[in-house]
């Protein structure tokens, strides 16, 4: 059965709107294509979506773009009940109801919108259910500026899913065109996702059947059974390294840089940024404009990727210093990257 018909026989038999919340948290690609475009870098759908504990969405659709994030949040209605009345075009008490939930929300992202960015970031590492292979215990990051900088753009939007378009006659119709000017909220039907659904079959079955690497699939299952130990890049989780860090001999002090999620370390008067991801570490250099270019990534302890800084910065002197090309500097350090024996990676 297609997705089209099996969401038409799930909408057929629900009564509110707790079943058909089941069946698309079951099928994540059809909530983020009804509420997100094609492009975009990065793309997550997170279920029941906390903001503080003081606020719960039925879902947070996000895709990343260059500075900035879309981010939908959606809160689904019954699908057995018409947003408003037939006669009088008045908002149903459940609408209503709604309209304050989402009120609320807005109200938090406009008060609270350095807790949102890092509680959308923290649900990101640990929920999505999108892409969990490529997403799950990794920072979301848009280009060079991760998700909680509070330099980073949200661009908002609210949605409430209700009813079906049977419910709508001409003037009911116009009442639902007009509410985002007064509520900034779009009221969507759920036969909206019948059409999103028509259009992604093909698409679908690419996202289903798509291959996920054994080393995916090793994280996904230990991912389950233990996340703590793989959410390691945010705030409470760098404070486990010492101030100070000793590699054969040589003492290195350790920083946070200024968004809390890397460490910052002098090698030899130029600062690299490391960020542990998934257990290992990536290394970046950052030039004296603060702009940080990538050197290596996966490395398998801190300590190794402080003594493959050193070793990079070594190599950039000697280019300065011989006028050898950076492209000799680069084959050198892949050779060494590539054969770790090179590289001593105890801590």
């Amino acid at each position: 059965m297609t997705l089209k018909n099996r969401f038409i026989e799930a909408l057929d038999r629900a009564k509110g709107e707790r079943a058909i919340h089941n069946f698309l948290k079951e099928e994540p690609l059809l909530v983020w294509a009804t509420f997100m475009t094609c492009g975009g870098h990065s793309d997550y759908v997170i279920p029941e979506f906390s903001l503080s504990g003081k606020y719960r969405t039925d879902f947070v659709v996000m895709q990343s773009f260059s500075g900035g994030w879309n981010v939908a949040f959606v809160e689904l209605e019954p699908v057995d009940q018409p947003p408003f009345n037939q006669k009088s075009e008045t908002q149903h008490k459940r609408l209503r109801s709604a309209i304050k939930q989402i009120e609320d929300w807005q109200n938090f992202e406009r008060e609270e919108g350095s807790a949102l960015r890092s509680q959308l970031a923290d649900a990101a590492q640990k929920y999505d259910t999108l892409y969990p292979e490529r997403n799950l215990a990794r920072e979301p990051w848009c280009v060079k500026m991760p998700l909680r900088d509070p330099k980073t753009y949200l661009c908002c939007k609210y949605f409430i899913v209700m009813g079906r378009r049977s419910h709508f006659n001409k003037e009911l119709i116009h009442a639902k065109s007009k509410f985002p000017r007064h509520h900034n909220v779009e009221i969507l039907t759920y036969d909206r996702f019948i059409e999103v659904a028509e259009k992604l079959e093909q698409q679908n079955e690419y996202y289903k059947s798509r291959k996920i690497e054994k080393k995916d699939r090793d994280f996904l299952d230990e991912f389950a059974n233990n996340p703590k130990k793989f959410i390691v890049s945010s705030h409470c989780n760098l404070s486990k390294y010492p101030s100070q860090i000793e590699v054969h001999g040589t003492c290195y002090e350790i920083q946070l840089n200024e968004r809390g999620n890397g460490l910052i370390i002098d090698i030899l008067g130029t600062f690299y940024e490391i960020d542990e991801d998934r257990c290992t570490f990536n290394l970046s250099r950052i030039d004296s404009d603060g702009i940080a270019s990538n050197v290596a990534v996966n490395l398998e302890s801190l300590s190794a990727a402080i003594q493959l800084a050193e070793i990079y910065e070594r190599f950039f002197y000697f280019h300065l210093d011989t006028k050898h090309s950076l492209e000799l500097v680069n084959e050198c350090l892949q050779f060494l990257i590539e054969n770790p024996p090179y590289i001593i990676t105890e801590d």
